[in-house]
């Protein structure tokens, strides 16, 4: 089922122990080839030290007010991160940096 942006940005991204992490700033498709059509997450965390990471999104529950994602919070701050990152697709070897940490 393809990833559906819109209802996503904005809202909380929680983590499998329901703790937040930060708040989704952007959606990102995996490329085509990957078969992987649930995407990835932009997330923005940290009050005075903004960082963005890239959060998988495969078996995310997507909650009124939130986005709960099956990993922990110490694997989400640890993500690969990409600034600026153009279009709504990711490119192969972001895709790859990203699927690596999250998958493995």
């Amino acid at each position: 089922m393809p990833v559906s942006v819109e209802p996503m940005i904005g809202r909380d991204l929680r983590d499998r122990d329901n703790r937040p992490t930060g708040k989704i700033r952007a959606v990102y498709r995996y490329p085509a080839e990957l078969d992987m059509p649930w995407g990835v997450a932009a997330v923005v965390s940290g009050r005075l030290l903004r960082s963005m990471h890239l959060v998988d999104l495969k078996d995310a529950d997507i909650e009124p007010d939130s986005v709960r994602v099956p990993h922990a919070k110490q694997t989400i701050t640890s993500a690969p991160h990409f600034t600026p990152l153009v279009g709504d697709t990711l490119s192969e070897g972001h895709a790859a940096q990203v699927r690596d940490h999250y998958l493995s």
